[in-house]
């Protein structure tokens, strides 16, 4: 839970952080642009100001020549005085004074004024130039055009006119432009913060679906997709990104790891040539009991692929146990658990809880096998711990980091002790009883054998569950759903309680993961858990509760829950449906063929799958045609929904079989309605519908082999939707495996 947290941070970290980054640089840029056009506009309106005044100093200057200048040559300073007193009653002209060519005030609008002169430079300057000059100045504090204008009559100088223009009007215009502005940029401000957040989500959104892809593969979780729905640079990095998590999830499940995790042990060995290193492990051997009666009674291909499902799904478990996959054999698979002093989990405890998780998941794997119509298998399984030798196993021109020694033997020997007599129950030896002492529960074995009933004991469960409670607060979530399968694997009574108290907290993170984990309860008929997950499934007003609920009390098998599923079928959730249609298909009860037909209008993609599903397994002769006829139909859904049903009835080998690219005989007569439905699937990829060419890419990958190669990849060159091009990738990937088996 802290890693999740961690990771979770990180990514907020990462969008808040880019957010305001496009943010204040938006910001940034606006306010440039309107510091920018404030200053031309202002300078615009300074030149346009100057060039007004300078315009109306002129003019002024032409007609105090032309009214005054009789007066101005006698000397007549009172009749002066009075014209210019009604010159400065012009709201835009401030004062108004002559000089004489010494530069003397001979009349002036300023009071005491009269017979001074002008001492600064400016003055001096514009007392003797031929033409006028103008300057930006200050009287009593107010911004003037100052400006000078010769007086010029008879082509003689007798003076100069200083008139000052006041400047109110161009700062009005600047305080407007300024509020303009301002209101502008803000307006500008929080549109360029919404394209910013808008911008930033289309950018964030693909790149964070990729960063946590990056953190799950981190922790080893290669199953996370970075779905991008574009096809620009992050859509392909996305599909590159995909791609490369389905290999390493491929070679996690399918390679020797075992080289590498025991250097990482012992760093040291990684600089040393040895033939052989002897290292303490718990060790713990799977079988599939009595596997070659099993090949002997069905065909080389369900052998293969029943073994090839056990592999995977088990591989996994142990995968997330810590455990290590040393060997995979002729039914049996044998895997290693490093003892380390610095692991969270006691190597005992992870090889104990692998070993019961995957009887629990062989039930699971039965109940899929029943539905499928597939014979069921058993499970036996051992544990020791002791010594093991590595290295490298084989000859010149073939070996393998492998595990050797007694403890290998005595791991097998083991699980030949698990037998039906005991239910399968895992059984362990002294030394590995002795190692979990403080982590498992075990129970004495009753083999008739005196020797074996002292040393073996059967593994029932773990010794303390306070110490999974304490855990779960820290654990991540995978850790957390490990925790919480726990509570149900030893199939106590402190167990179920457990599990009752977090699906009843409708806050809890892992309520789905505890009404799963009460499936060991329901194999083993537990009929309180049974009336709970009934209870669940009349009273929960939660859809997907109530459709787990379902699900898990469909691994009973009991023919006495028909009535109860009769009435969910007419739920308005198609989750629920499906799933009660899914619980209908391992019983035998009467009306069960009309209750699927009658089922086939029912729109919902998965509903009809199980429903086809389940007629095809009563050996109903209509189940192709009603396939062929929804493939047919006008509606895309029902397209849909018939392709999805295909892929699931492909499952079923005795249906795969009858398409070309999975038959076991090599002359085999195709049926016409066969090669239609391949036909129909093909033109669906061209469909315009997401949903309809998806679920046709998936039928073809089920039943139309490599030979429609060429049609994926025609869908590929014009593809956009990324869950459509993973599955495409991954498709022409498994093809690659199977044509070149050692390529990964």
């Amino acid at each position: 839970m802290a890693n999740e947290a961690h990771a979770h941070a990180q990514a907020q970290t990462f969008t808040v952080g880019f957010r305001q980054k496009i943010a204040i640089t938006f910001t940034l840029l606006i306010t440039f642009i309107m510091l920018i056009s404030v200053y031309l506009v202002t300078l615009q309106i300074k030149q346009t100001s100057l060039k007004r005044a300078e315009e109306t100093g002129r003019l002024l200057g032409k007609m105090i020549a032309l009214s005054m200048g009789e007066d101005i040559v006698r000397g007549n300073f009172q009749g002066i005085d009075y014209a210019l007193g009604e010159f400065t009653k012009n709201d835009k002209v401030e004062y108004c004074l002559i000089l004489d060519n010494l530069g003397r005030i001979i009349s002036s609008t300023k009071a005491g004024m009269h017979g001074k002169y002008f001492s600064d430079a400016w003055s001096r300057s514009a007392l003797f130039s031929p033409d006028m000059s103008i300057r930006r100045a200050s009287d009593n504090l107010r911004p003037v055009y100052d400006t000078s204008v010769p007086i010029i009559i008879g082509g003689k100088r007798h003076g100069s006119i200083r008139a000052g223009f006041t400047i109110d009007e161009e700062y009005e215009h600047i305080r407007n432009l300024l509020f303009y502005n301002l209101t502008l940029g803000m307006v500008l401000i929080v549109i360029g913060v919404l394209i910013a957040y808008g911008i930033s989500a289309t950018l964030l959104a693909p790149l964070n679906a990729i960063l946590q892809s990056v953190e799950s593969i981190s922790r080893g979780d290669y199953k996370q997709k970075a779905f991008v729905k574009s096809s620009d640079e992050f859509g392909a990095l996305a599909l590159s990104f995909n791609r490369l998590s389905s290999i390493l999830q491929n070679r996690e499940t399918t390679s020797n790891s075992i080289t590498k995790k025991f250097l990482e042990s012992d760093p040291e060995l990684a600089d040393k040539n040895f033939s052989g290193k002897v290292f303490d492990a718990m060790v713990l051997h799977l079988e599939l009991s009595k596997f070659n009666l099993f090949v002997e009674r069905n065909s080389p291909s369900e052998a293969v692929d029943t073994l090839n499902s056990f592999f995977d799904q088990t591989s996994e478990i142990i995968g997330e146990a810590g455990g290590i996959v040393d060997r995979f054999g002729d039914g049996f698979l044998t895997a290693i658990f490093p003892a380390g002093k610095s692991d969270p989990w006691p190597a005992a405890l992870r090889a104990g809880f692998a070993a019961l998780s995957a009887r629990n998941n062989i039930n699971l794997f039965n109940y899929k096998q029943a539905q499928l119509g597939l014979e069921e298998v058993f499970l036996k399984v051992g544990l020791t711990s002791g010594k093991v030798i590595i290295g490298h196993i084989g000859s010149q021109s073939r070996s393998d980091f492998s595990a050797i020694g007694g403890s290998i033997a005595n791991a097998r020997h083991n699980a030949d002790l698990s037998n039906r007599s005991n239910g399968f129950v895992p059984v362990a030896d002294l030394a590995f009883a002795n190692a979990a002492r403080d982590d498992l529960l075990f129970k004495g074995i009753e083999s008739g054998n005196d020797e074996e009933d002292v040393n073996h004991y059967l593994l029932t469960g773990f010794a303390n569950f306070a110490y999974f409670r304490e855990r779960i607060k820290t654990a991540s979530t995978r850790g957390n759903q490990s925790i919480v399968s726990a509570f149900g694997l030893t199939e106590s009574s402190e167990g179920f309680a457990f599990l009752k108290s977090a699906i009843a907290d409708e806050n809890c993170e892992y309520r789905n993961e505890a009404i799963r984990a009460l499936a060991p309860f329901v194999f083993r008929q537990n009929l309180e858990v049974k009336s709970y997950l009934i209870e669940i499934i009349k009273t929960s007003l939660d859809p997907q509760i109530k459709s787990i609920a379902i699900s898990v009390l469909a691994l009973s098998r009991d023919s006495e829950h028909i009535p109860l599923y009769t009435e969910l079928l007419k739920h308005s959730d198609d989750r629920i449906r499906a799933n009660t249609v899914e619980a209908c298909i391992p019983i035998e009860f009467a009306g069960k063929r009309e209750m699927f037909k009658n089922l086939m209008a029912d729109t919902a993609p998965r509903v009809c799958a199980n429903t086809l599903l389940g007629l095809w397994l009563a050996d109903d002769q209509q189940t192709l045609a009603c396939l062929y006829g929804l493939l047919k139909s006008d509606n895309s859904r029902m397209r849909a929904s018939a392709a999805f049903a295909i892929s699931f009835l492909a499952k079923a080998r005795k249906f795969r079989r009858l398409f070309p690219a999975y038959s076991e005989q090599t002359s085999l007569m195709v049926l016409p309605i066969v090669e239609n439905i391949l036909k129909r699937l093909v033109l669906m990829l061209e469909s315009t519908e997401d949903s309809e060419r998806l679920q046709a890419l998936r039928a073809i990958g089920s039943i139309g082999g490599t030979d429609y190669r060429g049609q994926i990849d025609k869908l590929l060159e014009d593809e956009t939707e990324p869950e459509i091009i993973n599955f495409a990738h991954n498709i022409l990937h498994d093809w690659d495996r199977l044509l070149k088996p050692g390529k990964d």
